[in-house]
């Protein structure tokens, strides 16, 4: 337990930078940083934590008579590093969307826009259906609990009043958004291949058949070719999904090593 009474000044600052951290983590992550909670919610979930984890927090080896005066230095750099594990926990989110938004761009169903409640954005249907699946997914693995895990043990692995903070870390990140990328193709490619196949058959048949209008017939056949790939791999769609959530939590933690 915490004794609120005998803390001194340097603690108070200490928790306060641990709770920026929280603060910059819960806005910045995925589930708990979506538009659809309300801002009362993360601060109060982020006070809450910043309480439970405060007791444990490794504070490094530097003075605590020098923590005021470093403390815009250590505020920023708390901020920055509570962002960066937030945005890489969204990167899961992001490829399930961009999956969503090429399918339904390549089968014709872009323009049926959505509220997106995850993203904060408006969608299509498709990326609608591809988001709801990724969160069902990621709260069935016990994402959330990797996210609570790895934002408690960053305090292990970076700690709070030290000013250090490699750049190195960033790098890697940036690498991990373009994995992202090649996954969100990776799982959109049956799709996209059977679209392919189906415009370049009902072009062949067009050519043949000059008298069918092949820009209003082929529109129901992608469209139910599209859907029913979807739905054929969904067991495989549901794998891939499962590994990048996994290599999201692994990449999250080797982040934290690296700052």
């Amino acid at each position: 337990m915490i004794n609120w009474n005998a803390m001194t000044e340097a603690q108070i600052l200490l928790f306060a930078l641990v709770l920026l951290r929280m603060i910059a983590f819960v806005v910045s992550s995925a589930i708990f940083g979506s538009p659809s909670i309300n801002t009362p919610v993360k601060v109060l979930l982020s006070i809450v934590m910043a309480v439970v984890l405060f007791p444990t927090v490794r504070t490094g080896n530097v003075d605590y008579s020098l923590i005021s005066g470093e403390i815009i230095s250590l505020a920023a750099r708390e901020l920055i590093v509570g962002l960066s594990l937030g945005f890489l926990t969204r990167l899961f989110f992001f490829a399930v969307t961009m999956t969503g938004d090429l399918v339904a761009l390549s089968v014709g169903l872009s323009s049926a826009q959505l509220y997106n409640p995850m993203m904060g954005t408006h969608g299509n249907t498709i990326d609608q259906f591809y988001s709801t699946l990724g969160t069902l997914i990621f709260l069935a693995i016990n994402g959330h609990h990797m996210l609570l895990s790895g934002i408690a043990q960053s305090y292990e692995l970076v700690p709070v009043s030290s000013l250090a903070l490699k750049t190195g870390a960033f790098a890697e990140m940036a690498v991990y958004g373009q994995t992202v990328m090649l996954m969100a193709i990776k799982m959109c490619a049956p799709v996209l291949v059977t679209i392919f196949l189906a415009n370049l058959a009902m072009g062949i048949l067009g050519r043949a058949v000059p008298q069918i209008n092949v820009l209003v017939t082929s529109m129901p056949v992608t469209i139910m070719l599209g859907m029913a790939v979807v739905f054929l791999c969904l067991p495989l769609l549901i794998a891939e999904m499962t590994g990048i959530a996994e290599l999201t939590a692994d990449k999250l933690f080797q982040v934290m090593k690296a700052l």
